[in-house]
């Protein structure tokens, strides 16, 4: 109860009071629910206390939710640490630990690691299996995962697998691949997954396909949330926005709450037809009719529809009333915006206030250096790759193996 209310103190002073301190069991509960209530922190500071000031040693429980809490907070050096003392406990050969171990390198973004992980187990299981395609999906890596799904030894694929597949299509544009798993689907009697519907409705659109997303979405005997933002999403994409605002007000019509990504995808779907007057007012109509508050993932879609349509004043204008915590990540929003109408003056302004809030940032001194070089300023631009050269946070270039 304690730690659900997000008090693990008062958890850990109750357990002390009350059981023995040698008592894994008593631990793991703190361990345990400090992870899946997001408190991480707190998780690693009882297990660091647990491990260094009581004769306990950690359990296979005790370590999956370390290593979860390691991945979360992107603690590289302490989830490096963690695995070495799972070596040296004899507890590598936990399955359980192995698959909190791939999940963690995923996440850090070391699919090396991830790797050799997994091809030093000896037993996998079907969630080995999935935490590989997934982490690769999740670090860009469709072809990767496509591979990996192809080999799968004895493991019948669940609907986590498909979806993530059908993700890894979706990264590729691989039309045919999507179409060919959307055939497994049918065959394996999965079309009734409201997520494996969502998935093939979102891999249809971003493959071209609208014609077949629609039939998938209309076909889909019950419609998830996930199926009806996909299905804006997609006429968005597409440049239907009066389609997805009809489709908007009949999800609503079938009792389907709408959600903060269900109006990302409505505004998404404004900017990309043009449609100002209409963004603007479901911007407003969030907040004062469904009462979901702007994040700034919403206001990052109006400075996109206002950049397209060249009202940049306008945009800067609404950046600047927004409050501070919320305007940071939007300031990039209308820095791309003025590079792709060329605003040199107001670009060079907020690229100045964003740089000096963030010098370390390399997408800034990118999309800068991209603006000289639409205004054939190319000194400029040389400048500031030179410049990003200097701090070394030069990108290496891509190789080809096309001759």
């Amino acid at each position: 109860m304690y730690i659900r209310c997000g008090d693990p103190l008062a958890a850990f002073l109750l357990i002390e009071r009350i059981i023995p301190v040698s008592d894994i069991i008593s631990w793991n509960t703190i361990i345990v629910g400090c992870t899946q209530n997001g408190l991480y922190k707190d998780a690693l500071e009882a297990f660091q206390f647990m491990h260094s000031s009581l004769p306990i040693n950690p359990d296979s429980i005790t370590l999956v939710s370390i290593l979860s809490s390691c991945g979360n907070l992107n603690l590289q050096s302490l989830g490096k640490s963690i695995h070495c003392m799972i070596l040296k406990q004899l507890l590598a050969s936990n399955l359980r630990v192995k698959n909190a171990l791939l999940a963690m390198y995923f996440r850090y973004g070391d699919t090396k690691s991830a790797e050799l992980v997994f091809y030093s187990m000896g037993d996998k299981n079907l969630c080995s299996w999935n935490c590989m395609i997934s982490g690769f999906v999740q670090n860009n890596k469709g072809w990767r995962a496509l591979q990996f799904y192809r080999k799968m030894e004895d493991c019948v694929p669940s609907g986590i697998s498909i979806v993530c597949i059908i993700c890894a299509c979706t990264q590729l544009g691989d039309y045919r691949q999507g179409k060919s798993i959307h055939g497994h689907v049918v065959r394996s009697g999965l079309q009734k997954d409201v997520f494996i519907s969502a998935s093939l409705v979102d891999m249809y659109c971003k493959c071209g396909r609208l014609d077949i997303a629609v039939r998938v979405f209309e076909a889909s005997a019950e419609k998830s949330i996930a199926g009806w933002n996909s299905m804006i999403s997609a006429f968005g994409f597409h440049g239907h926005g009066l389609r997805s605002i009809e489709l908007f007000w009949k999800m609503i019509d079938s009792g389907t709450k709408a959600t903060r990504s269900t109006f990302i995808a409505l505004l998404s779907a404004c900017s990309h037809s043009g449609l100002i007057d209409e963004g603007w007012k479901y911007y407003h109509v969030m907040s004062e009719k469904f009462g979901i508050i702007p994040t700034p993932e919403h206001h990052v879609c109006i400075v996109d529809m206002l950049g397209r349509a060249g009202r940049l004043q306008e945009a800067h204008r609404f950046v600047e009333s927004l409050p501070s915590q919320q305007a940071h990540g939007v300031w990039g929003a209308l820095l791309n915006a003025c590079s792709s109408k060329s605003e040199l003056k107001m670009g060079e302004s907020i690229a100045r206030h964003l740089l000096n809030l963030e010098p370390e940032n390399s997408g800034y001194y990118v999309t800068i250096s991209n603006l000289y070089a639409y205004r054939d300023m190319w000194s400029g631009a040389i400048q500031v790759r030179s410049i990003l050269q200097d701090k070394g946070l030069m990108k290496p270039r891509g190789h080809s193996i096309v001759g």
